[in-house]
């Protein structure tokens, strides 16, 4: 299996994190750490794509989840997945996190919702 990787983006307001590979426990913190480390204080919208990442381990989802109740409980913020698989779509579904943020189709789709 190849190696994983996030790549973060900023597009106006809206931070965007976009992974590739399995993500898994490691998968998982490193996402959190790129959020953690490079979100703007001021920055309260944020779009994590996944559509590279189709597989996604417990441990990933709860990396998942620790960072999502971050970004929306604890700053206020705005949350969106951009890329489901229909696994991983019914797994954030049934775990909570389409609670915390929609999903989307395209990073464009999202970043137009999050602009209305």
């Amino acid at each position: 299996m190849s190696n994983f990787t996030v790549n973060i983006d900023k597009s106006n307001d809206i931070f965007i994190v976009r992974s590739s590979g399995y993500l898994d426990e490691g998968g998982g913190a490193a996402v959190f750490e790129a959020v953690h480390k490079n979100l703007p204080a001021d920055c309260h919208k944020v779009i994590l794509n996944l559509k590279d990442s189709p597989v996604i381990n417990s441990q990933g989802i709860a990396q998942l989840i620790e960072l999502s109740e971050i970004i929306v409980d604890d700053k206020g913020g705005e949350l969106a997945f951009v890329g489901l698989s229909d696994l991983t779509y019914g797994v954030f579904k049934m775990v909570g996190l389409l609670q915390m943020g929609n999903p989307f189709e395209s990073e464009a789709e999202a970043i137009e919702a999050m602009h209305q």
